[in-house]
């Protein structure tokens, strides 16, 4: 299983291992192709017999988040809606895997780069590692599933405490107690990452399979309902006043003007 040289995603083997990277470098901007590519890079994995865990990484950065290029279509709200539902297209495929998911993390893992290490089983991060959902910033919110992904993990008081904020902090504070399960030295996470996921490719697989599902079953099905709801407000988000002068703020290199509209 490969993917060709010049694409956004390549998959890799080790063993019964998956290697899913992130490649469109330096910061991995997670553009619609990018998407596309990593739910499909994991549709195959996952359809693999002989793949038995996946892991998904970048390389001197995760994911820095969206590409803000793509920011100004979304007022038309056909275009808006369609960025939501392949995103979310990733975020269930990520969410749904039988197989285990390990993020290795370094560098920025923000915004929709964030997103998708929520929506894998483990986050193995430097030290040094930068993570956050900085949308607030741009007058929009976290679209791709990752206000439901963080409750899951923290709770709702510190999901909206991280959100409302829009603060990036490092792997390495306190703020990511409970999100990175494991914390590495800079240039370690993937090899790290690697081990995890071939300890649990050694595993029986059905036995694996059945623990995923037992244990995120329920709330798969509630993702999804959430998801149809975000969609609805990620539409009207980019509909108002302070999503074009977040995003014309960040271009142009300045402190944003809320209109509050």
């Amino acid at each position: 299983m490969s993917a060709a040289a010049d694409s956004v995603v390549t998959i890799e083997r080790e063993a019964a291992v998956a290697f899913v990277r992130l490649a469109a470098p330096p910061l991995n901007l997670l553009t619609q192709a990018l998407r596309r590519a990593l739910t499909d890079a994991v549709a195959a994995a996952e359809a693999d017999p002989s793949v038995r865990a996946l892991v998904v990484a970048g390389a001197e950065n995760f994911c820095a988040g969206a590409d803000l290029k793509e920011f100004g279509a979304r007022v038309d709200p056909a275009v808006a809606d369609a960025h939501g539902r392949n995103g979310h297209a990733m975020t269930l495929r990520l969410v749904g895997c039988d197989k285990p998911i390990v993020a290795a993390i370094e560098g920025a893992c923000l915004g929709g780069g964030f997103e998708i290490a929520l929506a894998c089983d483990l986050r193995i991060a430097a030290h040094d590692a930068r993570l956050g959902l900085p949308e607030i910033g741009r007058g929009v919110f976290p679209g791709t599933g990752g206000l439901p992904l963080l409750e899951r993990l923290v709770g709702p008081a510190r999901t909206k405490r991280i959100a409302l904020g829009g603060e990036v902090f490092a792997a390495a504070s306190p703020e990511a107690d409970g999100i990175v399960d494991l914390r590495v030295e800079p240039g370690q996470a993937l090899a790290r990452a690697l081990e995890v996921a071939r300890a649990f490719s050694a595993r029986p697989a059905g036995s694996v399979g059945a623990i995923k599902r037992l244990v995120d079953g329920d709330f798969r099905t509630r993702l999804a309902e959430r998801l149809e709801v975000e969609r609805a407000e990620y539409v009207a988000a980019f509909r108002r006043a302070d999503a074009r002068e977040g995003w014309r703020a960040f271009l142009e290199k300045r402190p944003p003007a809320w209109a509050h509209h």
